[in-house]
């Protein structure tokens, strides 16, 4: 298992590659050894952060798109999750402490998202959410509440749309 730093610079480095085409499968396979567990086919475009890869895990052919940043606590990609560009899978926060959050303790949570489902573009997904089986999440949503499989969410705060 490749060690945080080290998995860090290598994703900054290989971010000169296209973010289409045998550059996403690159990233995938080099994020595969820093992960706390990863299936087959993972891929991944340019400019994704993943803080924390030790506590990732990720199923069989998943996409993490453009920009997205992955990080906190425990996140679990089920089997074919789609994750457009620009989102925000973040499983903790920050806690008060003296009246401020910036040296309140980090609380770390986790975040689950069932197999087949798809993250628009600059999705949220905020900390202990549980997103079911093939679900898609509309474009710009924040998703603060679990969602129930086969289900359409959208909105700020994400709601049940179809």
């Amino acid at each position: 298992m490749l060690n945080r730093t080290f998995y860090s610079f290598l994703n900054n480095l290989l971010d000169i590659l296209p973010p289409y085409g045998r550059a996403l499968d690159v990233r995938g396979y080099l994020a595969s050894k820093a992960l706390k567990r990863c299936g087959t086919r993972l891929r991944i475009s340019a400019n994704v952060n993943i803080y924390n890869p030790q506590y990732v895990t990720a199923g069989n052919n998943v996409y993490i798109g453009y920009n997205t940043y992955l990080g906190g606590g425990e996140v679990f990609l089920d089997d074919e999750v789609i994750i457009g560009p620009f989102c925000s899978i973040v499983a903790g926060n920050h806690t008060l402490k003296d009246g401020s959050y910036r040296y309140g303790p980090y609380e770390y949570g986790t975040i689950f998202i069932g197999r087949g489902t798809w993250l628009g573009s600059h999705v949220t997904v905020a900390s202990n959410v549980k997103i079911g089986k093939g679900c898609c999440i509309a474009a710009g949503s924040v998703v603060v509440t679990d969602v129930e499989d086969n289900e359409i969410y959208g909105g700020v705060p994400a709601r049940k749309i179809s």
